[in-house]
């Protein structure tokens, strides 16, 4: 901070000419010389010797003045008074010290330097007992004859202080009339010899009334001390008491700043230019020349600056001054203790008010981010930084994130908050991770990422302490400056914000401890799903916020025949299937849609916005995911699912009833054969879908089931003449005349659990060679069909009668039957498969063995299993061609096959980069939705794909 004040007249001038209106006309002359003038100051401020008056207003006071006292040489007799009133106490010291009027009229041009900056005053020449002296007004200072009159006076006083008779002077140029400048000739009588021996009664009282009057002005400075709380207002009084009472123009004052801030600036009676030039170098501690009387400000606790009196050229300090310069700084120096003290007072006060709303902040909340607010909030005041914030530690990401922030702008708290710290990008919180120790950072001396982020922020120093209860890392809480921090203010900061941290690690540990409860609660502890209390809850507080005709469904789901799960393979493995089965079911929602565990093996879901063939469609879709087998502890577990359902329209619904209503519904599911949906509505059991297991074992004859066929396509070198479709895989659909086209893992599980897989088995092998019969040749060899089977359908008596009935009726080879087998481990723990597959084979049938590389001992089987093809499962071509392990399974299948003359096909192609990779390593077969994908009929077009494929 930077403060400066013009002087032009000072108050010693208005100060003289009150105390003498007073003597010679009472107050009421002030009165009505302050009125007559126009002065706003009071008669008080006039007389302060440290107030500054402009020239302008002293040349209305002179006239004032001389109106009201009714005599023209009114200002001659003020000035002639001065010494009398004891005049300006460094002045009378000046002229003592001086020792002789001619000494006194050499110093002449000092004091008026002191008194104006209006004018400056010359001594042209000077003898024992005379002297020439030039007074000229600056260029747009107003001159008076009142001026003359004044100086005058004052000139004929000096011979006073020495005890001798007033001058004489004579005025011989005036600048009133026109010339350059006033030109005085001032003579004296010559002090007798005994003068020179011992000092004068009236000179020695003169001296003693200065002596009185500093001593007087020294007491105010030390009053001043204490009349304020603001360090600016107790300073300037200061630097104006010293300019008071030292005779100089100028007076300079630097406190040094603290903590990083700029240093603190006061000055009197010099130009803005002038300060900012002279603090500077006063502030480095540069001479600054002869002209200047310095002292340092310092006391025993240390030193705060440096205090400057200031001459102008070519006048010099008076070593004489030192003593009162030293003196003022040792009063700045007390000023600044006393401030130091007080505002230390303060804040500790305030950090002791912070600690108690931190402890009461704490107390009231339960949450991690409120808890984080009031940390953050409390952090200045307790610790004496200017900003701070509060970062959680998120354990799944492996990341801090900020989560409250104080004393920073939109930009800054928009920096942080795009920042996640990571140990592997900033080392520092990697060692806080493990070390637990609080961090000092400074700007530039940091990782690169924080650095960034120091720039963003704009801080410069920065303590960063953990926030850890017990062995878990929960966070960081760091206090920031804008600038470098004093060491020893740093070592304080790190004890206050640890204490901070302390505090805040209890309550974050609390509010995750209370979160957990709540969780815990409310949630299941197996699945984690809602509870039944929770479930509720939400679906009336969903029922409540529906718009008038938005419908709200609850499908209450209960598993078949979990308890055979339960006896068969242990609670555990019960247990796991609820997980897995709950995980399913959420997979096939929207994540607006809410699911919960209402116990044992009941699940309920809500479903918003919805009408009931929604809700319906929806409920069958849970049903055909719970009908895909789980794999339990390496076994394939499978169960299935009775859902019921409720609707309701409007926000008028009550949870409890609607549960009710779909629980019902659901035990009439059950009822009817289970594995189904049942809705119910207004009234109970309105609607009954028919069983899928019953609509299944009726679809073959009522015309359902349908075939697709997806080309199975060589894409061996062109030079071989055979790239091209050489065949299709046969894939069942079923046409359900009210859900609509159903794949087959819709109702398959459903068939070889029922039995009826067999069934739609043998209908497939039928239909398939009945439609390769219409295919037209191919142009190498005849084309193929490929059928799947179940491993029960190749126990089954009817296989072998089913095959050759359709080879024979549709006049086809043998070889253009393949037979797809799954590998599983059920392929060769049933007896009698490879005598099945044998007999197969001998009547020219070929035996492919699909989704290689998923089930078990694969590699010891293909000595065993009289398989003619292998079908490479579309799991490892997915990840082709990045995935460096797939790429290493694909390899190994070719290079085994190729060893034991084994035809490949690789499934599930649907990138050209796959294809690319597929042909390189020597795969001649590959079938995938990038060729071709299945259709009601055989799409040959594949071919022309392929070739546009390769240019």
């Amino acid at each position: 901070m930077m403060t400066s004040e013009a002087r032009e007249t000072s108050g010693v001038t208005t100060g003289l000419l009150v105390r003498y209106l007073r003597a010679e006309g009472g107050e009421r002359a002030v009165a009505r010389t302050l009125a007559l003038a126009q002065v706003d100051l009071s008669a008080h401020e006039l007389e302060r010797t440290t107030s500054r008056v402009d020239h302008r207003t002293v040349i209305r006071l002179f006239e004032a003045a001389t109106e009201v006292m009714g005599d023209p040489r009114t200002m001659y007799r003020v000035g002639a008074s001065a010494l009398a009133q004891g005049g300006h106490h460094p002045v009378v010291r000046l002229m003592r010290a001086a020792g002789s009027p001619r000494r006194v009229m050499q110093q002449m041009p000092r004091a008026v330097a002191t008194y104006t900056a209006g004018a400056t005053l010359e001594l042209l020449e000077h003898t024992a007992t005379s002297a020439r002296l030039r007074y000229r007004h600056h260029e747009g200072v107003e001159h008076s004859p009142h001026d003359c009159d004044f100086t005058q006076g004052l000139l004929t006083g000096i011979p006073a202080v020495f005890g001798l008779p007033p001058a004489q002077v004579e005025h011989a140029e005036c600048q009133a009339d026109g010339s350059s400048a006033c030109v005085y000739d001032v003579s004296w009588a010559r002090p007798r010899a005994r003068w020179l021996r011992r000092p004068d009664e009236h000179g020695t009282q003169a001296e003693a009334h200065a002596l009185r009057g500093q001593l007087e002005e020294l007491t105010l400075a030390a009053s001043d001390l204490v009349s304020s709380d603001d360090a600016v207002t107790v300073l300037q009084r200061l630097v104006d008491r010293a300019s008071a009472t030292l005779l100089a123009p100028g007076h300079l004052l630097v406190v040094e700043g603290r903590e990083g801030a700029e240093p603190l600036v006061l000055s009197a009676g010099l130009s803005p230019g002038t300060v900012r030039e002279l603090a500077g170098r006063l502030g480095r501690g540069e001479d600054l020349g002869p002209a200047a009387v310095v002292a340092d400000v310092a006391s025993s606790r240390g030193r705060h600056g440096r205090f400057a009196v200031l001459h102008t050229a070519p006048h010099e300090g008076m070593e004489a001054d030192r003593g009162l310069v030293e003196a003022y700084a040792r009063h700045v120096a007390a000023a600044l203790d006393v401030l130091s003290a007080l505002d230390v007072s303060r804040r500790e006060a305030s950090r002791a008010a912070a600690l108690l709303d931190l402890a009461h902040g704490l107390a009231t909340v339960s949450e991690a981010d409120a808890v984080a607010d009031v940390l953050v909030a409390a952090v200045p005041g307790i610790v004496g930084c200017t900003r701070a914030t509060v970062m959680l530690w998120d354990p799944a990401r492996g990341v801090l994130r900020t989560r409250a922030t104080v004393g920073m702008g939109e930009s800054h708290v928009a920096a942080l908050m795009a920042t996640d710290l990571r140990p592997d990008g900033a080392p520092e919180v990697a060692a806080m991770l493990a070390r637990r120790d609080p961090a000092i950072l400074e700007q530039g001396a940091v990782s690169p990422e924080l650095e960034t982020l120091f720039a963003a922020t704009g801080s410069v120093s920065v303590i960063a302490v953990p926030l850890v209860a017990g062995e878990t890392f929960m966070g960081v809480v760091t206090a920031s400056w804008e600038h470098q921090v004093d060491p020893v203010a740093r070592d304080q900061a790190v004890v206050r914000i640890t204490g901070v941290a302390d505090h805040g690690s209890i309550a974050l540990q609390n509010a995750r401890l209370l979160a957990t409860v709540r969780h815990q609660s409310m949630h299941d502890a197996l699945t984690g799903l809602p509870n039944r209390v929770l479930f509720t809850q939400e679906l009336d507080d969903a029922l409540r916020a529906a718009g008038p005709d938005a419908g709200t469904a609850i499908l209450f789901c209960d598993l078949d025949r979990f308890k055979t799960v339960n006896d068969r393979l242990g609670h555990a493995a019960g247990d796991e299937l609820l997980r897995q089965a709950a995980a399913r079911l959420r997979t096939e929602l929207r994540p607006q849609d809410a699911i919960g565990r209402l116990g044992g093996d009941e699940f309920a879901v809500r479903v918003t916005d919805v009408d009931e063939q929604a809700a319906v469609a929806v409920a069958m879709r849970l049903v055909e995911a719970l009908d895909q087998p789980f794999r339990i502890d390496g076994t394939d577990v499978r169960i299935t699912v009775s859902v019921g359902v409720a609707v309701h329209h409007g926000p008028d619904g009550r949870g409890a009833r609607m549960l009710a209503a779909a629980d019902a519904a659901m035990y009439e599911a059950k009822e009817r054969g289970r594995d189904q949906v049942a809705v119910a509505g207004e009234v109970a059991g309105r609607l009954v879908v028919p069983s899928l297991e019953a609509e299944l074992g009726r679809a073959a004859q009522s015309g359902q089931l349908r075939l697709f066929y997806q080309p199975v396509v060589d894409v061996s070198a062109p030079a071989s003449g055979r790239s091209g479709v050489v065949g299709a895989e046969a894939l069942l659909r079923w046409a359900h005349p009210r859900l609509g086209l159903l794949a087959p893992a819709a109702f398959l599980p459903l068939a070889e659990e029922s039995g009826l897989v067999t069934g739609l088995d043998l209908w497939a092998i039928t239909a398939a060679c009945s439609a390769m019969a219409s295919w037209p040749d191919g142009e190498n060899s005849p084309l193929r069909v490929a059928v799947n089977l179940a491993s029960a359908t190749l126990l089954d008596e009817r296989l072998l009668p089913t095959v050759r009935a359709a080879l024979k009726d549709n006049g086809l080879a043998a070889e253009r039957l393949h037979l797809e087998v799954v590998e599983s481990r059920s392929l060769v723990d049933l007896p009698g498969v490879i005598e099945r597959l044998v007999e197969l084979r001998r009547l020219g049938i070929r035996i492919s063995l699909d989704d290689f590389g998923t089930g078990y001992s694969t590699l010891t089987w293909l000595q065993s299993l009289p398989v003619d093809q292998i079908k490479i499962d579309r799991s490892f071509i997915m990840h082709l061609p990045g995935d460096g392990a797939s790429v290493a399974v694909v390899r190994g299948v070719m290079a085994l096959a190729r060893e034991l003359g084994i035809e490949v096909i690789a499934e599930g192609v649907e990138e050209p980069e796959q294809l690319a990779l597929l042909e390189e390593l020597g795969c001649e077969m590959v079938q995938g939705y990038l060729l071709g994908r299945p259709r009601p009929a055989l799409d040959m077009a594949a071919t022309e794909r392929l070739a546009e494929l390769r240019g």
